[in-house]
């Protein structure tokens, strides 16, 4: 498939904005352009490209918090580009490049309980379903444990 990984930067940052997902995808994600937005007041996060030979088509972020929880925040592919493996491509990159960078020994993500599509990608990547107590009617928790 050939899938490469970019930060996203002052030349690459409009063609991210315009990436969307499906309308029925659109209650699951918010737009990319709240996501760069937030990257710059966010300490600890960083937004990358999706690149499918020249051209973006997806976007991703992740974030360490606060707490020194390692989050991947947003993975997402463009509605023209979904269905031929490259969020499952993206997924085992994006997680390369945070197993390298962080010490921490989990990786932690929150979806909408309706995105199945989403639950089945990090469930067969290794992501488990936890229960922390904070979850809410539009929001559940995955770990995924780097050590095992």
């Amino acid at each position: 498939m050939g899938i490469s990984i970019k930060d996203i930067n002052n030349s690459n940052w409009k063609e991210c904005v315009k990436l969307k997902v499906t309308q029925d995808q659109k209650t699951f994600i918010q737009p990319n352009v709240y996501s760069i937005a937030e990257s710059k007041f966010e300490d600890g996060m960083k937004i990358f490209g999706i690149y499918k030979d020249d051209i973006i088509i997806g976007f991703a972020s992740y974030i360490l918090d606060k707490q020194d929880d390692m989050n991947l925040y947003k993975l997402m592919i463009d509605k023209n580009y979904q269905g031929n493996g490259y969020g499952k491509e993206a997924l085992i990159k994006i997680m390369d490049i945070i197993k390298n960078e962080t010490k921490n020994k989990e990786v932690w993500l929150s979806l909408h309980p309706d995105n199945m599509v989403a639950i089945k990608l990090y469930c067969d990547y290794g992501f488990n379903q936890e229960i922390t107590g904070l979850e809410a009617e539009d929001e559940i928790f995955f770990k995924y444990n780097i050590l095992e």
